[in-house]
Parts: structure tokens; C-alpha cells; sequence
């Protein structure tokens, strides 16, 4: 008896706080919903429960046999409305280093000249701009056991791309290889002097040097070797029969002041007579 009269009690303390508390929640609910709505626990507290998850589950359709038409139709879908996936990283490295690795292949003087030929030949392709070759005749300079002063002709190959006869004098002006040292041959035309523009009219090849091709320091006799040198050279050309030199684009009478005369286009005859015959 005294313990169904304890628990009795026990469950009418339980009922009255529970009385209280609903007394006091309903006279004080208008400042428990304000602070709620201030404190926003109330929107948080329904947004967990009615929030949808951004990525919803999609059941898989069954597997259908393929065929071909279906396996092309699928293919151009997925080319036209898909997004291209990313390529991983090892495929883009692999991909870097095929191209890397790409050979080129640059051609020899001696292919550029049939190169060219055959591109000629076929009007359809378009010519490459290429170097070609031609075999000139170089004039330097050899001392006789005598003292008297030489001419010796020397062929080499000359690469040019427009105008072989200036590449031919440009390489004359650069003077002898070590082997054509090593012969003895000599080049008497001034180290300073400079093409400055080439031209051939009426069978005459105009040569424009800059002051320094009026000056030798071996005299007389070196401005006239260095003009047999030039004259030689050029007249090799079979457009060329004779030579005009200028200083400058200005047409002069004489190298320097020992009389060699320069003010007429010059032939090898001209020049093969020494100064004072």
C-alpha cells in the first residue's frame, strides 16, 4: 500500500510540473516566438526537415541488347549533347611528348637545288624559298718565285637567293679559306671595304663600295691587282662584260691619287695592262 501510494504521488508532481510549464509557456508565447523569429532557430530547425537533397538518387534503367544503329545513334548523342569529359593528366603528358618529339627535317644545299627544279616542274604546288647553288670563279692573288703578281682563279660553290653575282663578290670580299692560305694565295682587296648595292645594265655590272676600296696599302700596284680581282670576278657571268665601280652611288675618276682610272666601265682588257703601258 505505501508503495502504490508513492508512486500516486510521484505521477501527480510529474502532472503538475507539466501543468506549469504549459501555463507558463502559453502566457509567455508571443516573447518565445519573437525570439525564435530573431534568433532564427525556427527557420533553421524547418529547413533541416524539409530541405531536399541537391542530388537525387536516379534509379538505373534496364539493359536493353545494342546494336549497331543503337550504338551509333548513342555515339552521336553523346558527341552532340554531352560535354566533352576532361582528359586526364597522364594522356595530356603523353600527348606533350608526341609532339615534342615531332622530327624535322632541314635540307642540304644539294637537295634545295633539286627541290627547286622539281617544284618548277609541278605547277599545283606552291615553290619553296630555298637557297640555291652555282659554281663561280673566284680571282686571288699569287706571288711568283719572281716577284711578279698573279691571278689565280678559284672555283668554289656559292649559295645565294636572288643574285649570284652579288653573293660571288661578297665571298670574294671575305677573302681566302685556311687551305688557299696554306697555297700561298693572297687577297689584296682592303678588309673595310663593303658592297653597298649590285646591278647589271646593258651588260655592265655597277659595283657601289664604300670609301674603303679606294685605299690600298700596297700602293699603285695593289689598286690595280684589286681591280683585276673585281673586274675578273665578275666578267666570269655571261651577262657581264665589263665593270663599273662606284663610291658611295657616285661615279669617280680614280682610286685615291695614283691615277688608277675608274670613270668608265671596265673590261678584262682594260684592266690587264699595268699602269703607265
Amino acid at each position: 500500500m505505501a508503495k502504490k501510494k508513492k508512486a500516486s504521488l510521484g505521477c501527480l508532481f510529474w502532472v503538475a510540473l507539466i501543468l506549469l510549464v504549459l501555463v507558463v509557456f502559453l502566457f509567455n508565447r508571443e516573447r518565445i516566438n519573437t525570439v525564435l523569429d530573431e534568433t532564427g532557430f525556427r527557420e533553421y530547425l524547418f529547413t533541416q526537415k524539409t530541405q531536399e537533397p541537391e542530388v537525387q538518387r536516379v534509379e538505373p534503367e534496364a539493359e536493353q541488347p545494342s546494336t549497331p544503329e543503337a550504338e551509333q545513334q548513342d555515339n552521336s548523342t553523346r558527341s552532340g549533347d554531352q560535354p566533352e569529359t576532361p582528359r586526364p593528366k597522364d594522356e595530356e603528358e603523353s600527348k606533350d611528348e608526341e609532339e615534342q618529339q615531332v622530327e624535322i627535317k632541314v635540307d642540304t644545299p644539294e637537295e634545295d637545288e633539286s627541290a627547286s627544279s622539281d617544284s618548277s616542274t609541278e605547277g599545283s604546288e606552291k615553290p619553296r624559298i630555298d637557297k640555291r647553288m652555282r659554281k663561280s670563279a673566284l680571282y686571288f692573288v699569287e706571288i711568283t718565285d719572281s716577284g711578279s703578281i698573279k691571278l689565280q682563279r678559284i672555283v668554289r660553290p656559292i649559295y645565294y637567293n636572288d643574285s649570284p653575282l652579288t653573293e660571288t663578290l661578297q665571298t670574294l670580299l671575305e677573302g681566302l679559306t685556311a687551305d688557299e692560305l696554306n697555297q700561298g694565295l693572297l687577297n689584296l682587296i682592303p678588309q673595310d671595304s663593303r658592297i653597298r648595292k649590285v646591278w647589271v645594265e646593258d651588260s655592265t655590272a655597277y659595283i657601289d663600295f664604300n670609301e674603303a676600296i679606294r685605299f690600298n696599302q700596297f700602293g699603285t700596284e695593289g689598286l690595280h691587282t684589286q681591280l683585276r680581282q673585281l673586274v675578273y670576278t665578275a666578267t666570269e657571268f655571261q651577262t657581264v662584260d665589263s665593270v663599273q665601280i662606284l663610291i658611295n652611288g657616285n661615279k669617280i675618276d680614280y682610286l685615291a691619287s695614283e691615277g688608277i682610272f675608274v670613270g668608265k666601265p671596265l673590261t678584262r682588257e682594260d684592266v690587264a695592262r699595268t699602269p703607265g703601258e
